[in-house]
């Protein structure tokens, strides 16, 4: 293990750490090579610490700050951002049922959008559809399967928290229309979306009907996590049969952005859709 690069999923302090030293770098007018090279490390040292994909040690960051030029009295606030962006949170308590940096993200932002066109979201799911979807992955056993739905279903907390973030639902009339393991089932899924849309008052839900197709520019699911106080730690998020992908980028941030927008608009009101998930319960 020595001398072997240690790889994190880090917190939201732990993003603002990396993007501060990145941003701290440029102000001293030195790239990545540069740097890297005063402090006698190797170029890929100093790119995993501003990705961030390495936690850096204390006297890592004592090292970059002194190269900058910060001022010692700000010294100690940067050393407890890095101190701070190991703390583990819940989910790594289900570090066999979690990948990538989705959850840490659902976690800490104030504000989550979310476009679905073919499931209920997950952070809004009954623990029997929760199963029926989760079921579709290869070679769980029953053991497995229980514990990727208690899990699915330990997201949910944050939505009953003293604080609990402002989310914004889309979801395209397909993924109700389709029947998910049996008609019960489908039925009691879309009557915990009705609940949750009455009684939740920081969740709004929108229904995109067949009538209203989504704009070109967003063709499949989103998420969105937002952070209004500091746009620069917004992420995107995409889930396909190859993978998953997160985007940081001004301008992809931007599209993503106005497309969930367009989105909302052409969608029936939360009103409205409230009503059609009402009615959907009695079919």
């Amino acid at each position: 293990m020595c001398g072997m690069a240690l790889t994190f999923t880090p917190t939201l302090r732990g993003r603002r750490l990396a993007r501060e030293l990145r941003e701290l770098r440029k102000r001293a007018g030195l790239s990545q090579a540069e740097a890297a090279r005063r402090v006698g490390w190797s170029k890929n040292k100093v790119s995993r610490i501003e990705e961030p994909v390495t936690r850096p040690t204390d006297d890592d960051v004592r090292a970059l700050l002194q190269l900058y030029g910060l001022d010692a009295a700000r010294h100690p606030a940067i050393l407890q951002l890095n101190s701070d962006s190991w703390q583990r949170g819940w989910w790594t308590v289900y570090d066999d049922a979690f990948t990538g940096v989705f959850v840490m993200l659902e976690e800490q932002a104030p504000d989550i959008r979310v476009y679905e066109t073919m499931l209920a979201p997950g952070l809004l799911q009954t623990p029997d559809y929760a199963r029926w979807v989760l079921s579709n992955r290869q070679g769980l056993t029953d053991d497995d399967l229980d514990r990727l739905v208690a899990a699915r279903m330990a997201r949910k907390s944050i939505l009953h928290r003293t604080n609990p973030p402002a989310v914004h639902v889309v979801i395209h009339e397909a993924a109700l229309r389709q029947v998910a393991g049996d008609p019960d089932l489908m039925r009691k899924q879309i009557s915990e979306l009705w609940t949750v849309a009455v009684d939740q008052a920081n969740v709004t839900l929108q229904i995109l009907p067949f009538t209203s197709p989504p704009p070109p520019a967003l063709i499949g699911s989103v998420t969105l996590f937002c952070f209004p106080d500091d746009h620069g730690l917004d992420v995107a998020h995409s889930e396909g049969l190859l993978g998953e992908t997160y985007v940081e980028s001004t301008a992809e941030l931007a599209r993503a952005r106005m497309a969930f927008q367009q989105v909302s608009g052409a969608a029936m009101s939360p009103a409205e859709s409230v009503e059609w998930l009402k009615a959907r319960t009695h079919e």
